[in-house]
């Protein structure tokens, strides 16, 4: 297993006074995650906050050692640093591996419709994804194109069927933030746009 680059997490908080304090600075945040089969594969969630209204006021540690975050439901957040090694690394059956590792079979299955399988991270969630580059390159496909991301580019990921193919040979590290949206299909989409564009009768 190769072992990922620390992430660095700095946590503001407030003391009883009502100041602003340094709540947490871990020389690598605890909820990380390095693939056993995957060398170079791996994530770090830095932080996490559920539906409704955000707490500004405990000290509790909201992305914990050892507690699992798969995507967010409707109106959650998380703050995830992945790490995406070489497509080249993958083992022979690369979806089944991943998917497995990240617990994401039904966002797999929601995000082949279209892809006719053109790359095995294709997948789909119920999320707007703001996605930065951090180090490296790496290419956002779609079901229709696709577009090349190096360090300090963002990507806005609105509900979308896609894939990340690292076609370097150095690993590549992201930034996501993904906030929980409501449940809508591609098919759902499509009939709204339709439907907006159908001129009104005369």
């Amino acid at each position: 297993m190769t072992s990922r680059k620390p992430v660095r997490r700095v946590v503001t908080g407030h003391d009883d006074a009502g100041r602003a304090v340094i709540l947490f600075d871990d020389a690598d945040a605890p909820n990380s995650f390095s693939s056993e089969t995957i060398p170079g594969f791996g994530a770090t969630v830095a932080w996490f906050t559920p539906s409704g209204t955000v707490d500004h006021v405990t000290d509790e540690d909201a992305a914990p050692a050892g507690r699992q975050f798969n995507f967010p439901a409707v109106g959650e957040t998380i703050v995830r640093i992945a790490d995406f090694p070489p497509d080249a690394a993958y083992p022979q059956n690369a979806g089944d591996a991943v998917f497995e590792e990240i617990q994401g079979q039904e966002e797999r299955e929601a995000g082949s419709e279209h892809s006719d399988g053109k790359h095995f991270w294709f997948h789909r969630t119920e999320s707007i994804d703001y996605a930065v580059v951090l180090e490296g390159e790496i290419t956002l496909l779609v079901d229709e194109g696709e577009v090349t991301l190096r360090a300090g580019d963002v990507a806005i990921q609105r509900a979308t069927a896609h894939a990340w193919s690292n076609r370097t040979d150095k690993v590549a590290r992201m930034m996501f933030v993904l906030y929980g949206t409501d449940p809508i299909s591609p098919a759902q989409i499509a009939a709204r746009r339709s439907g907006a564009k159908t001129p009104e009768p005369a």
